[in-house]
C-alpha cells in the first residue's frame, strides 16, 4: 500500500494548481466525491451482507458499530485506503501542499511513533510523492544497477528487522525500498517488446482500472471464499481462484456495467464523468 500513497502524492502538483488558479481546498473537494462517496456507499451496501454471513466470520459483525465508518472502521475493511487517503490529503492541504525535508522528517517520526495506524503509517509516503515530483520527477529513469542492488539490500535488511526483530520502524525501510523496486520494475516492463509486450499492456490496463478492482474485488471474493475456504477447506485453490477472479470479474463488471451507468459510476467509483 505505501506505493499507492506515494503515487497519489506524486500526482499532486502544487505548481499546476497555482497555474490553474486552484486552491488546496479544490483538491479536497474532488477527493470527497472520488474517495468518500464510494467509501460510504459501498460500505453501507456491504454491511447487510456482512451480517448475513457472520456465521462464516471469525468475529461476527455487530451492526451497532456502523457509526465507526466515520473514524475509518468500514464494514468492508478493505476500504480503509479511501478513508486514509482522504484524511492524508486534508493534512497536506492544510500546509498548501508545501512539503519540505523537515516535513518529511516529521512524517518519519510519526510513522515510527505510529499513534494512528492507517494515517501515520502512510502519511510519509504521500508527502514523499509530492516532494519527489517537485525535486526529482524523473528519478526512476536515472536508477543504475548499483542503485538497484543497494535498494534490494535495504529491503532485505528492513525485512529482517520487521519480521525477525519485530521492529515497526523497519517498515520504513521495506516500504520505501519496495516502492522504488516496483517503480523500477514497471519501467523495465514498459520498455520490453515482443513476448512481454502483452503482459505490459495488460498490466497497464489493469493499472488504469486499479480503483475499480480495489473496490469490487472484496465483494466478488465473498461467495468463493465461503464455498472453497469455509465449506470445502480448499485453502490454496481458494487463494488462487479468488485472486484471479477478483481481478477478471472486477474489470468485466466495471467495463460492462458500472462505468456505463452514471449513477453507479459515481456511487461506486466516485467518478462523475
Amino acid at each position: 500500500m505505501p506505493l499507492f500513497f506515494f503515487l497519489a502524492g506524486f500526482m499532486v502538483s502544487r505548481q499546476k494548481m497555482l497555474d490553474r488558479a486552484q486552491k488546496p481546498l479544490d483538491l479536497v473537494r474532488k477527493r470527497v466525491s472520488r474517495l468518500l462517496v464510494p467509501y460510504v456507499f459501498v460500505g453501507l451496501c456491504y454491511a447487510p451482507f456482512k451480517m448475513l454471513l457472520s456465521n462464516f466470520a471469525n468475529k461476527p459483525y455487530d451492526i451497532s458499530t456502523i457509526w465507526q465508518i466515520v473514524i475509518g472502521v468500514n464494514p468492508d475493511g478493505e476500504l480503509w485506503f479511501l478513508y486514509a487517503l482522504f484524511v492524508i490529503t486534508v493534512i497536506a492541504a492544510l500546509f498548501a501542499f508545501r512539503i519540505s525535508l523537515l516535513g518529511l522528517v516529521a512524517a518519519v517520526a510519526l510513522l515510527i511513533w505510529n499513534p494512528w495506524g492507517i494515517i501515520t503509517n502512510f502519511l510519509f509516503f504521500f508527502l514523499l510523492g509530492i516532494y519527489m515530483r517537485r525535486e526529482h520527477k524523473d528519478f526512476v529513469l536515472h536508477l543504475t544497477a548499483r542503485h538497484i542492488l543497494a535498494t534490494v539490500a535495504v529491503f532485505l535488511i528492513g525485512l529482517y528487522g520487521l519480521l525477525g526483530l519485530k521492529e515497526h520502524a523497519c517498515f520504513l525501510l521495506t516500504a520505501t525500498s519496495g516502492t522504488v523496486l516496483v517503480l523500477w520494475l514497471s519501467l523495465v516492463l514498459s520498455r520490453q517488446e515482443s513476448a512481454l509486450s502483452f503482459l505490459s499492456n495488460l498490466l497497464e490496463h489493469w493499472g488504469i482500472l486499479s480503483m475499480d478492482i480495489y473496490i469490487l474485488s472484496d465483494i466478488i471474493k465473498i461467495p468463493f471464499r465461503v464455498v472453497l475456504w469455509n465449506k470445502l477447506h480448499l485453502y490454496t485453490l481458494s487463494f488462487v481462484l479468488c485472486t484471479v477472479l477478483a481481478i477478471v470479474l472486477s474489470v468485466w463488471l466495471s467495463e460492462h456495467l458500472i462505468r456505463k451507468n452514471s449513477w453507479l459510476r459515481f456511487l461506486i467509483l466516485g467518478v462523475r464523468k
